[in-house]
């Protein structure tokens, strides 16, 4: 009887030096490395082109020319999601259909001809609580006296200020 004690405790032992082993040895397994931002320019992301930064950041540098066009505040690329920040130059050239536009809270800038080339668009909302920047020439060629623009969610205080960025910007339509 002390045999076979003897023996079920050595297997026992055995059995868990093996289980702990392998437990220590897919510990140290190198796990999958998460993918890192890296620069990439002019990248389909679903219904916009995007430049992305290896901070993170992308630029929408074309949109589709649909009549109705919402920009994303987030797009993935290879594995790696950006946070879209700019509206870059250029980024409605060929958006002939355009009447309406939301922008998310997420963009920062609205490039110099960012809207250039939108000969229809009738209404930007801006989903931002903050004023946003918005270089001059950024609604070059358009008759902005006929556009509205809506920010529903800035202060008076931001409003006020945003308004003075468009003004310098070269808007002259409504900004409610």
């Amino acid at each position: 009887m002390k045999a076979l004690k003897k023996v079920f405790v050595c297997a026992l032992a055995a059995a868990l030096t093996i289980t702990s082993a392998s437990a220590a040895s897919a510990a140290t397994a190198s796990p999958t490395k998460a993918k890192k931002p890296v620069y990439q320019k002019n990248v389909s992301a679903g219904k916009v082109t995007v430049t992305t930064t290896a901070k993170g950041a992308a630029t929408v540098t074309k949109v589709a020319n649909k009549k109705s066009v919402t920009v994303p505040s987030k797009v993935t690329v290879n594995g790696v999601t950006y946070t879209v920040t700019t509206l870059g130059a250029n980024a409605f050239a060929k958006a002939k259909k355009v009447t309406k536009v939301t922008v998310p809270a997420t963009i920062k800038t609205v490039k110099k001809n960012a809207f250039k080339g939108a000969k229809k668009l009738k209404t930007i909302t801006i989903k931002s609580k903050k004023s946003i920047k918005v270089e001059k020439g950024a609604f070059k060629g358009l008759n902005t006296k006929k556009m509205t623009i809506k920010a529903p969610k800035m202060s008076k205080k931001e409003l006020k200020k945003f308004k003075t960025t468009l003004k310098k910007a070269g808007f002259k339509g409504k900004v409610k």
